[in-house]
């Protein structure tokens, strides 16, 4: 990749997920070049899951959370609306 290679796209990647003990979202920056595609880690974020028994969904739906608050935090520094944004979950009460 040289250095006067142009940046062809840019996206933001976030990805969430939970177990019964956490939850958690990462946040990666993707660019696409003419050559390659390069990703970097900009941001994580993770909490223990409350002592009180919570169901699995209703973390998952936490970590969506936390992951879209990232993810939104980070486009307001970068000062870029129109990058474009993926979120990604396996869980299928978030997705619904």
């Amino acid at each position: 990749m040289g250095v006067s290679e142009r940046v062809l796209s840019c996206s933001l990647l976030a990805f969430c997920d939970a177990s019964k003990m956490a939850y958690a979202a990462a946040v990666f920056i993707r660019f696409e070049y003419s050559s390659c595609v390069q990703v970097q880690l900009i941001q994580v974020k993770s909490r223990v899951a409350p002592v009180k028994a919570v169901t699995i969904p209703r973390l998952e739906m936490l970590a969506a959370i936390i992951g879209t608050r990232l993810a939104t935090s980070i486009v307001k520094e970068l000062g870029q609306k129109d990058i474009a944004q993926f979120f990604w979950s396996d869980s299928s009460a978030v997705i619904a």
